[in-house]
């Protein structure tokens, strides 16, 4: 019963990550097409209210989504199943509260932000929660990733999974040296938007297989 639970929770929280990819791809092609590649870090406001919305609502998804891949592996792989939840739920906590910030706070702000509030805009030089988006993303869910990705073996779409995992770890891990080395390195929205996008899409495959196996 458990198993059918946690596949069915991943099944949606798949399909629901999969519809919140697309709309943060088409903003990335909307944000490129209008402002250049420049726009990865210095986005207009339009897509980094749009981009803040989505993040918001992704934030729980990969919750609910990392801890069904845990569950569905219950019997072999805990350690890593488990470990994979636990860097989600750091992701969770630094993105959730960079995202609210920006959506409450600041928002309340514009179109005028004090001095003060400055260093608590979601982007540009000196930002403490950019610090924090490139935390959670480009740390911890690369950990996440990283993790999860050997529980993911055993058919061609398993193995899909697995290195598009490793890919996305990758990808979102050199956004962390980006930041830390500022040197522009446009990895990471590579892998929080269309990587991350096909991983949900494969997903909800795989959870719907499992469904009608334990059904």
């Amino acid at each position: 019963m458990k198993k059918n639970i946690a596949s069915q929770l991943g099944f949606w929280a798949s399909s629901l990550g999969a519809v919140l990819g697309g709309i943060y791809f088409l903003v990335l092609i909307y944000a490129i097409s209008t402002d250049g590649l420049v726009s990865l870090a210095s986005p207009s406001p339009f897509v980094q209210l749009a981009g803040g919305i989505g993040t918001f609502l992704t934030v729980p998804t990969l919750v609910v989504l990392f801890t069904a891949i845990r569950y569905v592996h219950e019997e072999d792989n805990q350690v890593l199943g488990s470990l994979g939840v636990n860097f989600i739920i750091l992701f969770a906590a630094t993105v959730g509260i960079n995202r609210f910030v920006q959506l409450t706070v600041v928002q309340q702000s514009l179109p005028n932000v004090p001095t003060d509030l400055t260093r608590f805009l979601p982007y540009g030089t000196g930002s403490v929660m950019f610090a924090l988006e490139i935390l959670g993303w480009g740390f911890f869910s690369s950990l996440a990733a990283i993790f999860v990705a050997p529980l993911f073996s055993s058919s061609r779409l398993n193995n899909t999974i697995r290195w598009l995992f490793i890919l996305y770890a990758i990808f979102s891990f050199l956004s962390v040296i980006s930041f830390a080395t500022n040197i522009f390195i446009p990895t990471g929205p590579l892998a929080w938007g269309p990587i991350l996008l096909v991983i949900s899409i494969l997903l909800s495959v795989y959870f719907r297989k499992i469904e009608k196996q334990v059904a």
